[in-house]
């Protein structure tokens, strides 16, 4: 099996070579598709990232590259590093949405680096992202209704708003002077519709189980956590929602 290093070996010197610089753009991105899709995220980066140096303002190179730089953050340990990463998805999604306001993956790339690097900051910050999580999400809805990530998003958006601890809610109450409307009812609806769309997101489960404990309803929420465990891995953060399943169970 080849490593990481000898994969990001491979396209280093595939650049070098010139044979990845012989590839069109469209050639590069479907390229740096398919290393996606086998959760190669440092090489899909690499390439993603030769293609926007021929095209520094396509908004589907640009959102591309915000997302592995966010998937990036599951490769690596310590708070800083991860922040780091973080903050490189945030810039080039920021990127992609000033490129093309109206593709709806951008805005869903923005609204998504949001939500990562959010974690990593101080609460007060953590708040505004959150309400601008809602806003590009939003957007991204308008753009493109049929897309199941954005409901889950938005999903997990009124989740975790709606379970604020009493330390981040006193923040958000200073930040907005009274919080935005959310709610586990409202995560469960959106939450319900990202599985309609995709019912094979298993982050998608986790969170409608956890809206559903939240919202009392335990037999409801113990099925959808439990057939969370029970499906295959699909995305580079499938470990990570089922460690979320297993905690909340």
């Amino acid at each position: 099996m080849i490593t990481k290093l000898a994969s990001a070996l491979i396209v280093a010197l595939a650049l070098a070579s010139g044979s990845l610089l012989a590839e069109s753009v469209d050639e590069l991105v479907k390229s740096g598709d398919a290393l996606d899709a086998k959760f190669q995220t440092e090489e899909a980066l690499a390439v993603y990232l030769e293609a926007n140096k021929r095209e520094p303002n396509n908004a589907e190179i640009l959102h591309r590259i915000a997302k592995e730089y966010g998937l990036s953050m599951n490769d690596v340990s310590g708070r800083e590093a991860k922040r780091e990463k973080g903050l490189k998805a945030l810039e080039y999604a920021k990127q992609a949405v000033k490129a093309d306001p109206n593709n709806a993956l951008a805005q869903l790339a923005l609204a998504i680096s949001y939500g990562r690097v959010a974690e990593l900051l101080d609460n007060k910050t953590k708040i505004e992202y959150s309400k601008k999580i809602e806003e590009h999400a939003e957007k991204s809805r308008a753009l493109d209704p049929k897309n199941a990530l954005t409901y889950y998003v938005l999903g997990a958006w009124n989740y975790e708003l709606a379970n604020l601890s009493p330390v981040v809610r006193a923040v958000a109450k200073m930040v907005y002077g009274s919080l935005p409307p959310a709610s586990n009812e409202k995560a469960i609806e959106y939450l319900e519709k990202a599985i309609a769309l995709d019912p094979s997101r298993i982050g998608s489960h986790v969170d409608l189980g956890r809206a559903y404990l939240a919202a009392g309803q335990k037999e409801k929420g113990r099925a959808e956590l439990m057939k969370a465990l029970e499906m295959p891995n699909r995305e580079k953060d499938d470990d990570a929602a089922k460690a979320k399943a297993r905690a909340a169970l």
